[in-house]
């Protein structure tokens, strides 16, 4: 089964900067929401400049109130996002992730919002199961099955 299904991503814990700015949350219709986003390549992740967009990021949910944010929604069209989804979780940073889905488990209908999509909550129907194998950018890996808010925040993301 694991075989079937891999999650793999990176994980970033890191530093929070106190000197970290608020970003603007675009909203759905802009044209950065529907690119491909790009790769980031292990030595871009060693960056002041992405540190900066991290640290930038987490500042910015933070104030919007959110669980997650995605680069491409505060208009870099990059494959990673921020998420914390409630307290007692670690703030993580999600870099390059890949999926596939369990089907056989099926589907499960929820109530969702996103930043993007100010003061709307949707029904969305994700699927229920699949397994994760999480690399840290220390090369440590964690093999974790889903939770539901974590589901919802990884397939969120993986759309934008």
């Amino acid at each position: 089964m694991i075989n079937k299904t891999i999650f793999l991503f990176f994980s970033l814990l890191f530093t929070f900067s106190i000197h970290a700015e608020t970003l603007e949350i675009i909203k759905i219709g802009h044209p950065t929401l529907r690119l491909k986003a790009q790769e980031i390549h292990f030595a871009d992740i060693q960056t002041p400049e992405f540190q900066t967009l991290v640290d930038n990021m987490i500042t910015t949910m933070g104030q919007a109130s959110g669980v997650g944010l995605a680069a491409p929604q505060v208009n870099k069209s990059l494959r990673m996002f921020v998420m914390k989804s409630w307290p007692g979780v670690k703030l993580t940073v999600v870099i390059n992730p890949k999926v596939e889905y369990l089907d056989e488990f099926g589907k499960k209908e929820s109530v969702e919002g996103c930043l993007s999509i100010p003061g709307k909550n949707l029904k969305i129907r994700r699927f229920k199961k699949f397994i994760s194998v999480i690399l840290t950018v220390r090369a440590n890996i964690f093999l974790k099955s889903s939770k539901v808010l974590v589901r919802s925040l990884l397939s969120t993301s993986m759309i934008t």
